[in-house]
């Protein structure tokens, strides 16, 4: 069986955090109860339990597995390890390759670190953004860069000998002088993988409105420029080597769940907002948290229609509920489409035999007037094995990536 014909990997979603960052345009929320979430977490069992039931592909050995969020480092550890053992009694946590956990370094102490690697978590992913007081605060996050860095230390302490953290360039009050003193005390940690974003303004946050009312400025593009090749020589030199656009690791180190996404492999995913993908369709959870509750665990859930579930309707009901998911069905051209693009945000790009061989397709004959573009563009190079983006093409990979659309 191909690695295209298994769940490559399962993500949980936890929709829950202490504050919302102001850029963050995720599925995540803030000012729950502990309650709620408790039946959060009561209803996620559920849902990986029926699912289970009615698997549409099988589990992948060792596929990993990935907490997201939001901040599942929000919920107590009593409440990720009911998780966790719902995910290996049905089959989904079964010896994973890797098993990730996103925590804030504002929701995690030591005591609870090595509480979560013994419950199995061998990675952990700090979302640290900036080693800048100023710059978190503008972010909106709810950490300080000491207690950022302490939390790298306790994580080290704690047995995790993978830890990730993600940084980000081109952020408010930012320069690129404070942004090479985040780079320099993050490297002298010696970390075994590090990822950094540029900001991306999602439209209808609250950074972007803030942005497009004057109220705050972002570094220019001339700094923002600086600031990316400084994060590709620095993390190279010391010994991080780039294996994704925004995704530097020690060799042996990169992020197989990530992996996963990028070689456009199937994988499942529960929770609120949760996107799972078995190779030929998508279906996306609710984003409400509350629909999401009591649809999965409203006893007449029994009705399917087109892929959604919804509830049976009560005398008093005047309108269909809300579906629990939404279904995307990919055609054949959508699914080349996107596995070329995936691919290609890899250092080492795609193999066009495997694409030949998953999808009965020559990207030489598909892609000929685009391929031959981005060769004579120095965006694009074929190296007799795969096709890979130069540089170049990696520092406006969007513009290489409008070929394949």
């Amino acid at each position: 069986m191909e690695r295209w014909e298994q769940y490559q990997g399962v993500y949980v979603h936890t929709p829950f955090c202490l504050q919302k960052c102001l850029y963050c345009d995720f599925p995540s929320y803030a000012g729950f109860s502990e309650e709620i979430r408790q039946q959060y977490v009561d209803t996620l069992r559920r849902e990986i339990e029926l699912r289970a039931r009615e698997r549409e592909l099988p589990i992948a050995k060792q596929a990993t597995v990935y907490f997201g969020g939001g901040t599942p480092t929000v919920l107590s550890v009593e409440q990720i390890g009911e998780i966790v053992a719902c995910l290996k009694k049905n089959g989904w946590w079964n010896g994973p390759a890797e098993a990730t956990i996103e925590a804030n370094p504002g929701t995690v102490n030591a005591e609870k670190l090595q509480a979560l690697r013994r419950l199995g978590f061998d990675r952990i992913s700090l979302g640290v953004q900036s080693l800048q007081d100023t710059e978190l605060l503008a972010l909106g996050r709810i950490h300080t860069a000491d207690q950022a860095l302490q939390a790298v230390e306790e994580a080290k302490q704690a047995g995790f000998q993978r830890i990730n953290v993600d940084l980000m360039s081109g952020i408010p009050c930012q320069t690129a002088e404070s942004f090479r003193d985040t780079l320099d005390r993050m490297l002298q940690l010696n970390l075994s993988h590090i990822s950094v974003y540029s900001l991306i303004l999602e439209e209808g946050t609250p950074l972007e409105r803030l942005v497009r009312d004057s109220e705050v400025s972002l570094p220019d593009e001339d700094i923002t420029y600086v600031m990316y090749e400084m994060t590709t020589d620095l993390l190279v030199q010391a010994g991080l080597q780039r294996y994704e656009i925004s995704n530097y690791a020690k060799p042996g180190q990169e992020s197989l769940h990530n992996k996963v996404y990028w070689y456009y492999e199937p994988y499942a995913a529960f929770g609120v907002g949760a996107c799972t993908f078995n190779g030929k369709e998508r279906r996306t959870n609710t984003i409400d948290v509350q629909h999401y509750i009591n649809g999965w665990n409203t006893a007449g859930l029994t009705t399917r229609i087109g892929g959604a579930v919804t509830r049976k309707r009560d005398a008093s009901a005047d309108k269909e509920d809300m579906a629990l998911w939404q279904t995307e069905r990919l055609d054949r051209k959508t699914q080349i489409s996107e596995a070329m693009i995936m691919g290609l945000r890899l250092a080492e790009g795609i193999s066009p035999d495997v694409m030949q061989k998953r999808f009965s397709v020559d990207v030489f004959k598909y892609y000929g007037k685009e391929i031959k573009v981005l060769l004579q563009n120095n965006m694009l190079v074929f190296d007799g094995e795969r096709l890979h983006l130069t540089g170049y093409g990696m520092r406006y990979g969007n513009r290489s990536f409008e070929a394949f659309v």
